[in-house]
């Protein structure tokens, strides 16, 4: 009987010390909730979004305390060294769910970044990504006491956190939203950027959720079709390729509390679809990847469809589900 007391006392205790123990880990440091990267000619400025550790136990749930720290220096190394050095307890990324970037930042830079990730654990390679727009200087100038921006700028974060791909999808090219950021206040443009590892196109409302809807990026889609708002909430898009042609068909889920769309307002979606993969290609962008797939269809280094070649007739087809 006392052995038995003697193993739960010691259970107990031990319990108790780990809980101790990551409590002391966690306040000890500063949580990095997002990085900001931006490169100016010669200079490249790292923005570091973290919580103070006496916010909360856990970090994640903390309320407030939310500060930005930043520094300049020739290489991304210097710079998030000296954003590092400045902040109240040593860095910890473990819940950096998001960067920032700005819209001139070049493919070596995020590559750069990448490897400091990989190699340093600097951040999170699945970390998601978005454009942060403002005017020059506006970060150095914000107040040094009671700033508010860095708490909007992390709840606005979250909010549109399902528009964002992540970091190690740049290669491909990311279809990024983009945040603006003005006198203490941030808000979510009514453009986006399609950031290419070549150059980024800056890409109006109507365009880029057409975009996000054809590349089956998460969220809620909203579209305005026969005068009226139609909501996706779901959808799976397929491709066919037959000779010159390709077929693309979108399987989509409407919003619980929302009529099914009418034939009309499929056929103006289908066209809106149609319309935005062939401007992307005239643009020099495979969309929905028509290219890979006739390589794939036909054989590696035998597809019949290039981005060289004029677009292939497209035939969308959109369906929404019964419900």
């Amino acid at each position: 009987m006392k052995q038995k007391k003697l193993r739960f006392l010691s259970a107990v205790l031990l319990i108790g010390w780990c809980l101790i123990f990551l409590r002391c880990e966690t306040t000890e440091k500063s949580m990095v909730r997002a990085l900001y990267l931006a490169q100016k000619e010669q200079s490249i400025t790292v923005g570091l979004l973290y919580q103070a550790p006496e916010a909360a136990a856990d970090a994640s749930e903390a309320s407030g305390a939310v500060q930005l720290q930043l520094a300049q220096a020739d290489t991304l190394a210097k710079a998030l060294a000296a954003a590092q050095k400045q902040l109240p307890q040593k860095a910890d990324y473990r819940l950096c769910d998001y960067l920032l970037i700005d819209q001139d930042a070049s493919a070596e830079l995020l590559a750069a970044y990448e490897r400091t990730v990989l190699e340093n654990r600097q951040g999170r390679v699945s970390a998601k990504v978005s454009v942060l727009e403002m005017d020059d200087g506006f970060l150095e100038e914000l107040p040094a006491e009671k700033q508010e921006f860095p708490n909007k700028l992390l709840e606005q974060l979250k909010q549109c956190a399902d528009q964002m791909p992540r970091l190690y999808q740049y290669q491909d090219g990311m279809l990024l939203p983009q945040l603006r950021a003005e006198k203490q206040e941030v808000a979510l443009a009514d453009t986006s950027i399609l950031w290419r590892v070549e150059n980024s196109i800056e890409l109006e409302a109507r365009q880029a959720e057409t975009a996000r809807l054809l590349l089956e990026m998460g969220g809620v889609h909203t579209f305005w079709l026969e005068g009226e708002p139609v909501t996706v909430r779901r959808c799976s898009v397929s491709v066919t390729l037959q000779e010159e042609t390709a077929s693309l068909r979108l399987d989509c889920q409407r919003s619980y509390d929302t009529p099914q769309p009418s034939a009309a307002q499929c056929e103006q979606l289908a066209e809106l679809c149609t319309q935005t993969v062939q401007s992307f290609w005239q643009q020099g962008i495979d969309l929905v990847h028509l290219q890979q797939r006739s390589a794939l269809q036909n054989g590696v280094g035998r597809e019949k469809i290039t981005i060289k070649n004029a677009c292939p007739q497209l035939q969308a087809d959109v369906r929404f589900l019964p419900m």
